[in-house]
């Protein structure tokens, strides 16, 4: 059996986890509407498992850095303001583009589902509105739910159920990873 590439590195407590949750809700309400009525992307990772940082995780969020940066030049879309955090809690990055909610979540849907690393990427999209902030669901978009990685049903069927172990989904991250050329 191969090394684990997700069993070393930082390892947040709940609290530090549910603390940066809510310092990204505050900081994503306060970039939607400092920058209205223009898009806010909001980039991190979904990687199951106690560890939210480490070199592994740090090369895949570059990559994912860099699609996303190749998908917004590719629109020709303009980047308002940037910025990335490496935080304990795993690393994230904040992007306000002068175009359309609905046009920008197409976008990062077909960058989460066209990519191989996509699987991984966790791409919110939202924008200020009257009444706080308004989202957008892939299904509203006609596009499917996401999939789980191991089977392919619901991703939030398995991961509320606990369908699979943690050690089955980093092997399948590995295995992804082996494809990428770029990391």
């Amino acid at each position: 059996m191969r090394r684990n590439l997700f069993l070393e590195g930082s390892q947040p407590t709940l609290e530090e986890v549910l603390q940066t949750r809510e310092n990204r809700v505050r900081f994503q309400e306060t970039l939607a509407e400092r920058y209205s009525p223009d898009t806010v992307i909001s980039f991190k990772l979904n990687i199951p498992g106690p560890v939210k940082n480490n070199e592994s995780i740090g090369k895949i969020f570059a990559v994912g850095r860099t699609d996303i940066s190749d998908a917004l030049a590719a629109m020709k879309w303009d980047i308002l303001y940037e910025k990335e955090m490496i935080l304990k809690t795993g690393p994230e990055l904040f992007l306000v583009v002068k175009a359309s909610l609905h046009e920008v979540k197409k976008v990062m849907i077909l960058l989460e589902e066209g990519k191989a690393l996509g699987r991984l990427y966790d791409l919110d999209v939202f924008m200020a509105e009257n009444d706080g902030i308004k989202t957008i669901s892939r299904e509203e978009l006609n596009f499917t739910e996401r999939r789980c990685l191991i089977c392919g049903k619901s991703a939030k069927e398995c991961g509320r159920n606990r369908t699979h172990e943690i050690s089955e989904m980093h092997e399948k991250i590995m295995e992804i990873m082996k494809t990428e050329s770029r990391l």
